[in-house]
């Protein structure tokens, strides 16, 4: 009794601060007589039950806080919060429950074959890398050659020019004469011809004075080629010429001092014709553009002499103080009892001079004397050529009228300027066919037995050395003083003529060339009133 007593107060003060604390919450505005009475009636009903029930049976239902998270009883989120504390064992077999395809029967031989493991070694990891470098090295290099590094026609060949394909040349020079024609230096824009030529630069040569040649130089706009003759030719230039302060000095080229790729240079005379689509697409470009050309194509071979096995002309150069005399040929035509070589009249109208100029600056130049009537409108219009031929000239190789329309009719090339044929002095068998083919058998025959008897007197190659001076005859220093003394000598006529221009001057000297059937035609004209005809005639 004395225990219970002394422990009330000390209980009803616990429960009161308890009541306080959870009923925190509630509204804390109410007036004070309210809050009295509340206390007053709580305090009146712990009373009440604590004098009812034992103070272990006493239970306080407490009232949480509005902020209070909401309770969670019999959520069943404990459960799966829940550690799994099962432990992990793996199977060291897998059975598919549910598969797409049915599996193959145990039965099938397929699934009782032993599986031999597969050999892991160095080379099985570099040999895929390796397969797949080579691989792309090989599409790499196809894919260059075969479209970013294919080679331009005549790139890769061996010859200077090719008569059945284009080689590409560059235009290093262009010298405009007047207002219509043109002097154009071309340079190969390739070098891989320099190795061969050097091996064997006798026979790659171009230039060849027993013949005419011409190249075919197209205009890729419309695809459509014009022949022109080159010349042997180039211009000397040096830093005074770059800078302008100088011109460039045509040169003759000279085989025996010019370098390898000065061989490849070559000079081609161009006149500008209004409607003349190759002509203007040619003198339009600039230096430093290219041209394609094709060839050579072999216009004309003269006709076959024995002298020319035997003996070569001193080439011609750019002055005639330069150029060696030829002291032989007298002598070995002596000793071989060989006759002179047929000297030529040339008649060249415009640009059609350019032939007999590339004969006479080649090498190993036509042996006999030329006769040269060129016809032009007027004065000045082969620029420095004129130059060249009055050297020639005072070389005794050439005797050159000039024929212009600006002169009169007088100055016109007439009936007065064109001789008979000479009888030629000697004839080769491709000339005696052409000589008789106009001919009846017998006298064809006639005329064969006579010139093999003529050759009967002719004695073998030259054995021996000339040493004395009266069988090698007079001997000169320079050209020059040859040219004083054979100059004085009486020239023969004329057994060859070729003519070269535009068609009407053609038709006017020898008459017409059949186009139907790309033949001489009949040799009318000038030439024909003098009695020659299609063997000793040629129309270029």
């Amino acid at each position: 009794m004395f225990r219970y007593t002394k422990l009330k107060p000390v209980l009803r003060r616990s429960i009161c601060r308890s009541h306080i604390r959870f009923n925190s919450s509630k509204n804390p505005n109410h007036n004070n007589d309210k809050n009295r009475g509340d206390n007053q009636e709580s305090s009146s009903e712990l009373t009440k039950k604590d004098s009812n029930h034992d103070i272990q049976d006493f239970k306080i239902k407490q009232a949480s806080s509005k902020s209070a998270p909401a309770p969670m009883e019999n959520t069943g989120i404990e459960h799966l919060l829940k550690k799994d504390n099962k432990p992990y064992i793996p199977k060291f077999q897998h059975k598919r429950v549910t598969f797409d395809y049915p599996e193959l029967p145990n039965e099938d031989e397929y699934n009782n074959l032993v599986k031999v493991p597969k050999k892991i070694t160095r080379w099985s990891a570099y040999v895929p890398k390796i397969l797949t470098v080579i691989a792309v090295a090989w599409g790499a290099y196809t894919l260059k050659v075969w479209y970013f590094d294919n080679p331009e026609e005549g790139e890769n060949s061996n010859d200077l020019l090719s008569p059945n394909e284009f080689h590409k040349f560059i235009v290093t020079h262009k010298e405009q004469i007047d207002p219509d024609h043109f002097i154009i230096e071309l340079k190969p824009k390739y070098d891989r011809w320099e190795l061969s030529f050097e091996s064997n630069p006798d026979s790659k040569s171009v230039w060849n004075g027993q013949q005419f040649w011409s190249v075919e130089i197209k205009q890729p706009d419309i695809n459509v080629v014009r022949s022109y003759t080159p010349l042997p030719l180039h211009y000397l230039k040096s830093e005074y010429t770059r800078s302008g302060e100088r011109k460039p000095l045509l040169k003759v080229l000279n085989p025996e001092v010019d370098d390898v790729k000065e061989k490849g240079t070559m000079c081609i005379y161009v006149k500008r014709y209004p409607q003349g689509e190759v002509s203007r697409y040619i003198t339009s470009r600039e230096v430093g553009q290219e041209l394609e050309l094709r060839g050579p194509q072999i216009e004309y071979k003269f006709p076959y002499h024995p002298l020319n096995k035997l003996h070569q002309r001193p080439i011609f150069k750019d002055l005639p103080s330069k150029v060696e005399p030829d002291n032989f040929i007298e002598s070995i035509k002596k000793y071989n009892k060989v006759p002179d070589v047929d000297n030529l009249n040339f008649y060249a109208a415009g640009t059609g001079l350019a032939p007999i100029l590339q004969v006479l600056f080649s090498e190993n130049p036509y042996l006999g004397f030329v006769n040269i009537h060129y016809s032009a409108r007027k004065p000045g219009e082969i620029g420095i050529l004129e130059r060249f031929l009055f050297f020639l000239h005072k070389l005794d190789r050439v005797n050159v009228t000039y024929h212009f329309d600006s002169e009169g009719k007088s100055s016109i090339v007439n009936k007065n300027d064109i001789n008979k044929p000479e009888i030629p002095n000697y004839y080769s068998p491709k000339r005696i066919e052409s000589s008789t083919s106009n001919l009846s058998p017998e006298e064809a025959l006639q005329v064969r037995m006579s010139i093999l008897k003529g050759d009967e007197h002719k004695s073998e190659v030259i054995q021996q050395l000339i040493k004395s001076t009266e069988d090698r005859g007079e001997r000169y220093d320079t050209a020059l003083d040859q040219a004083k003394v054979t100059s004085q000598q009486p020239k023969k006529a004329a057994a060859l003529s070729i003519v070269c221009g535009p068609d009407g001057f053609v038709d006017y000297v020898a008459g017409s060339k059949d186009l139907v059937t790309n033949s001489q035609g009949k040799i009318g004209g000038l030439l024909g009133e003098k009695s020659w005809d299609n063997s000793n005639v040629y129309k270029l």
